[in-house]
């Protein structure tokens, strides 16, 4: 016997916004059913929201995938109040190559609060604006899925959002220093 939560439901109803943890909001295109390795299992097909990637995850496994309802406006403002936050300066400073990798891992797990500090170490670490390609790609990929779930949560162009989360984690660093 199963017994259907809050959200299982959310797997099928086609058009609900939800939020990966990596690509960050995504909308239900559709559900069906494949075969994999000769079993019958139910899949969400996801579009990413303001890209063209479309992704698909075992209906089953929506849980284990993280997806999670899209940020309302209360938990966007403890977000950039926690990236506003002062940025203090490491205590040991990691090679390039090992703190890249590292911050690469952090970005992978998914959690808001693992992003957020992504952000913060990328901007203290540089400085304000990344010089090298890596760090630029990087911050670009903490940026944009928050920035278009807040865009979501706010109403506010995606751009806009961006420019927040830069603005708000340079602010902080200035704050640090003074």
């Amino acid at each position: 016997m199963s017994v259907a939560t809050a959200s299982d439901s959310t797997a099928s109803k086609v058009g609900k916004v939800l939020t990966h943890p990596v690509h960050g909001p995504v909308r239900i295109v559709s559900t069906l059913t494949r075969t994999v390795r000769g079993e019958q299992r139910e899949y969400v097909d996801l579009e990413v929201i303001g890209d063209e990637m479309q992704i698909s995850v075992p209906a089953d496994g929506k849980d284990v995938v993280g997806l999670r309802p899209v940020l309302g406006t209360k938990e966007t403002d403890e977000l950039i109040a926690q990236l506003g936050e002062p940025i203090e300066p490491p205590a040991k400073k990691a090679s390039w190559a090992h703190r890249i990798k590292s911050l690469q891992m952090q970005l992978q797990s998914g959690r808001l609060t693992d992003r957020i500090e992504v952000i913060r170490s990328i901007v203290r670490d540089s400085g304000g604006t990344p010089s090298s390609l890596a760090e630029r790609n990087l911050l670009k990929q903490a940026i944009d899925p928050l920035a278009s779930e807040i865009a979501i949560a706010r109403s506010v162009p995606r751009e806009q959002a961006a420019e927040l989360l830069q603005s708000t984690a340079e602010n902080a660093l200035v704050d640090a220093a003074a």
